[in-house]
């Protein structure tokens, strides 16, 4: 008589590999050095001003592409011949 060993599906397997991983994040949680306060603060700061920093020349590159294309739509137009490229509005003067 032969003694059958339990076989282990799938969801058991995922269920150890899952466990270990969390044994494993809490070791590194436990190993990790606690940052003091204000070099937590210094960091948000950093963090936050290059943030900024990005926005700002995101802003900046799309003024520039905006302008550029403006300024290439004229210059087609003016390179075309026409003569009304850039209508300048009069105000009317109502009597």
């Amino acid at each position: 008589m032969t003694i059958e060993q339990p076989r282990q599906t799938q969801d058991h397997k995922d269920a150890e590999v899952i466990a270990f991983k969390e044994i494993q994040a809490k070791a590194r949680r436990a190993a990790r050095p606690k940052l003091d306060p204000e070099a937590e603060r210094r960091r948000t700061r950093s963090n936050v001003a290059a943030l900024i920093f990005a926005a700002i020349l995101i802003a900046v590159g799309w003024l520039l592409v905006q302008k550029l294309g403006a300024s290439g739509r004229m210059e087609d137009c003016l390179m075309s011949g026409r003569t009304n490229c850039a209508p300048i509005n009069t105000p009317t003067v109502e009597n």
